[in-house]
């Protein structure tokens, strides 16, 4: 049987372990029965610290009444450590990526980036599409609009921005799913921004007070009335684009491998 130990070159000690080993560790691997010993460096190891462990166990076989003969992996690496070595990191590996990866299914992680980046993108084309007031005609102190593109210009924010409540909804589901709290929270927030943002459209023609001269064909809206209207709308959206936006970010820099 072959027993592992990795190097404490803090206190200058072995210490048994069959489980896990990392690129960083200085580990030598005991053949009791053929009195031999396996000195193995990971490559992310310094040779500081294998030239301490290589001292450190030459110590310990010179204090034996055993003539352990110590053997420096380097290339070639018998079969019999070298699959020894590999299960250690790969568990090793594993317990890192669950303590890095909060979600759990490729399924889960392809969905959720879908879901935010339609929750992303959508509210800004709304944005864009409210803002084309600016290019409307102007009279006096008034923004004249026909009623049907009134319509029109209304109904698609309050479409867009439906699709991103959907969306926000799904994220959720799948926050809530792979427990992940900064997405739930995120989803959340974006929830409420949207159904405030949809209340608020839904108005229709309730929500500016026509100016003088106005007819049931052609509206008459107030400069400062749509200015406020439209920096509302800024706000709204900002304050759920800004944490989704820093958390797609780190969500790709975290799952990119396992994105596309």
């Amino acid at each position: 049987m072959i027993r592992t130990y990795i190097f404490d070159d803090i206190k200058n000690n072995w210490i048994e372990e069959n489980e896990n080993l990392l690129l960083y560790d200085v580990s030598a691997f005991l053949d009791e029965e053929n009195e031999k010993i396996y000195l193995w460096k990971g490559s992310k190891s310094r040779k500081e610290k294998f030239q301490k462990g290589y001292n450190s166990i030459s110590k310990i076989v010179a204090d034996t009444n055993k003539n352990f003969h110590i053997i420096t992996l380097k290339e070639e690496i018998p079969d019999f450590i070298k699959i020894k070595i590999e299960k250690m990191l790969e568990n090793a590996i594993r317990e890192e990526q669950f303590e890095k990866y909060k979600f759990s299914k490729f399924t889960t992680i392809r969905f959720y980036f879908l879901f935010l980046l339609i929750a992303l993108i959508l509210p800004l084309i709304s944005i864009i599409n409210l803002g084309s007031f600016l290019f409307w005609d102007i009279n006096g102190n008034n923004f004249v609009i026909a009623a049907e593109d009134y319509q029109n210009w209304l109904s698609l924010s309050y479409i867009l921005m439906i699709i991103t409540l959907i969306s926000f909804v799904f994220c959720l589901i799948i926050g809530i799913y792979e427990s992940e709290d900064q997405v739930i929270i995120f989803s959340i927030i974006g929830l409420i921004i949207c159904i405030g943002i949809v209340l608020y459209l839904q108005e229709g023609i309730f929500l500016f007070l026509f100016q003088e001269g106005f007819t049931n064909s052609t509206y008459l809206i107030k400069n400062i009335d749509l200015i406020i209207f439209f920096i509302l709308n800024i706000i709204g959206v900002s304050i759920l684009e800004i944490p989704n936006f820093l958390k797609i970010l780190f969500f790709v820099k975290t799952y990119r491998k396992y994105l596309f």
